[in-house]
């Protein structure tokens, strides 16, 4: 995945964020006329789960093991204690068709308590064979609890990989204070997360399961930051959702599981763990 310099300083242009599945499937295009278009509620919650937290002594440092016991103790506590939810509205319109494709536009605006709305956009033609242009996503700031997955969309149209940069601000969030995530997250290259679809999506598709993975991201090291490593050997997901007559979304359900392995590595202290990351995400017409 490639991405585009910033074109503002709240937004940024992510172009083949997903990416066109290499087997097209013979399917049924929406019936909705151009500039027909459905909305409706959003909520997004996501949550942590922290395991398996094992805290050691290396390089031969001497660590007291009151304060390693501390260290398992606190990441513990903060896993289970990080949940956080979005709200806000989704909206999909056609914006052109012909006899043998269509352009759909989906638009997700979230808006914290207190903040201003960040508005995420995603443009795609699908056409009658099956074949899927790149899409076109234009995301503004990042929040926390960002959607993982497009499934918000409803579209069911076929990609094979999703940006890991909503997946690694909850990480960096559960695992690191506000400075050390900075100094992290400055200058690295977050590969992308990569997605296979079950079964291959059709259009009107009404339910879909998602496997991630593999996935893997070092960071840090340099200097007195801790050096970290996160892996993602296979993750979950599904998804549910419900047509109008005229083939745009109505209800929409999705679950992500992403169970990652955690190392960080920092003066002479060791932590391995499972952090486990869980988002639903409910569209509920309205």
């Amino acid at each position: 995945m490639r991405h585009i310099p910033k074109v503002g300083p709240r937004s940024l242009v992510l172009v083949a964020t997903l990416l066109s599945s290499p087997a097209p499937a013979q399917v049924v295009l929406p019936g909705a006329p151009v500039g027909a278009a459905s909305a409706g509620r959003v909520s997004i919650t996501t949550r942590v789960m922290v395991s398996d937290v094992q805290v050691s002594e290396v390089d031969g440092a001497a660590t007291d093991p009151a304060t390693l016991e501390a260290i398992r103790r606190d990441l513990t506590r903060v896993g289970a204690a990080w949940t956080v939810t979005l709200e806000g509205k989704a909206f999909t319109a056609v914006v052109t068709r012909t006899a043998q494709d269509v352009t759909l536009r989906s638009t997700l605006v979230l808006a914290p308590t207190g903040q201003l709305p960040t508005t995420l956009r995603m443009e795609r033609r699908l056409d009658v064979d099956g074949r899927a242009g790149p899409a076109q996503v234009e995301a503004g700031a990042l929040r926390s609890g960002w959607p993982i997955d497009p499934a918000w969309a409803g579209h069911t149209l076929p990609y094979d990989e999703v940006d890991a940069s909503a997946l690694l601000d909850v990480l960096l969030r559960v695992l690191a204070a506000p400075h050390t995530r900075t100094d992290l997250r400055r200058g690295v290259v977050v590969p992308p997360l990569p997605v296979t679809l079950s079964p291959e999506p059709e259009t009107p598709a009404t339910s879909w399961e998602r496997t991630y993975g593999p996935w893997t991201l070092t960071a840090g090291g340099r200097g007195t930051l801790p050096r970290m490593t996160l892996t993602l050997d296979s993750g979950q997901g599904s998804s549910t959702v419900t047509r109008r007559g005229d083939g745009l979304p109505g209800r929409i359900s999705s679950d992500t599981t992403l169970p990652v392995q955690v190392t960080l590595v920092s003066r002479g202290v060791q932590v391995t763990a499972t952090v486990t990351v869980l988002q639903r995400v409910t569209v509920v017409p309205g």
